[in-house]
């Protein structure tokens, strides 16, 4: 048994320690709650939201959609995949109808803020459905940055005026490259496609190019024997000469079968769907994406003997 004095010392001690862990516990609550977390969709929205939060403080950027999968159509939120968006302020979301899930979230995450990127794009559609594939057009995915810059800024206030710069920054490099592109190819002999995915209207609209049959709307609508001979049909007949793109990342089974039919060259577009998570990386993915676009662009439109026009990156 301690001394009365001894034990008022030790009981103040004790008291100074219960202080002193409840604050630290406080500053490590208030530092968790005070970063401004904010999830992409998927990748290319991941890599313009690093863009937009460059040097703002607080700010957490993640990815939801694994980079693997792709084009998130008929994708299915995972328990994880809540937990994420539970712990979020915003969630940016493609729009245009590839979200098949956001009716579920106002219930389960009621403080998330979601934001429609293709707000305000004039959409295109397939078989009376929108295409929901505005990203792969250099010139809408600037839009899609201004209309993400400006949710932020409402969204987190005290930040308004580096998100409304980034913004503007980003979106101007994306208008850049969509005229480098344009001026690259504009003089191109072959100005008709046949695409093995519904994900090539955009840019094929920005370039002038005609897309005179989508073979495979969706992934896993495989056209049949007979589907395929009416496109080499197309291809024969056709006025000049026709390209045959089909994606990246994607092996495509009806487009080899078409290409081999028509001994004709099978070129692959990347959507910039899939790419490294690293932010250093991240950063300028959908840039170098279309770099490698453009060359191969230029070798399928017909303009292999002219030289390249280089995308700026920086």
């Amino acid at each position: 048994m301690f001394p009365p004095s001894i034990l008022r010392v030790l009981l103040a001690a004790s008291l100074c320690a219960l202080v002193f862990l409840s604050a630290c516990g406080a500053r490590s609550a208030t530092s968790t709650t005070a970063d401004f977390q904010v999830v992409a969709e998927f990748y290319p929205l991941y890599t313009t939201l690093l863009n937009l939060t460059a040097g703002v403080p607080n700010v957490h950027v993640s990815n939801l959609v694994p980079p693997a999968v792709g084009c998130p159509e008929d994708y299915e939120l995972t328990p994880g995949d809540v937990r994420t968006l539970t712990g979020a302020k915003v969630f940016v979301v493609n729009g245009a109808g590839l979200e098949g899930y956001l009716g579920k979230l106002a219930s389960q995450c009621p403080q998330l803020q979601v934001v429609d990127a293709s707000a305000g794009i004039n959409l295109l559609t397939i078989d009376g459905e929108l295409n929901p594939h505005v990203w792969v057009s250099p010139s809408l995915a600037a839009q899609q940055a201004s209309t993400i810059a400006a949710a932020l800024a409402k969204a987190d206030p005290a930040h308004a005026v580096l998100y409304e710069k980034n913004g503007a920054a980003y979106s101007a490099r994306l208008e850049t490259l969509a005229t480098q592109l344009h001026a690259s190819l504009s003089s191109a002999p072959v100005r008709q496609i046949i695409a093995f995915h519904d994900s090539m209207p955009y840019l094929a609209r920005d370039l002038g190019v005609k897309i005179l049959a989508v073979v495979e709307p969706a992934p896993g609508q495989s056209p049949s024997g007979g589907e395929l001979a009416k496109v080499a049909d197309l291809v024969r007949s056709a006025s000049g000469p026709v390209a045959l793109l089909t994606e990246a990342d994607v092996r495509n089974p009806a487009a080899e079968v078409l290409s081999r039919e028509l001994g004709q060259p099978l070129y692959s577009l990347d959507t910039v769907t899939s790419g490294p998570l690293d932010p250093a990386l991240a950063k300028d993915a959908y840039f170098k994406a279309m770099q490698k676009n453009l060359s191969m662009l230029r070798v399928a439109l017909g303009l292999k003997n002219n030289p390249t026009v280089a995308v700026q990156t920086r």
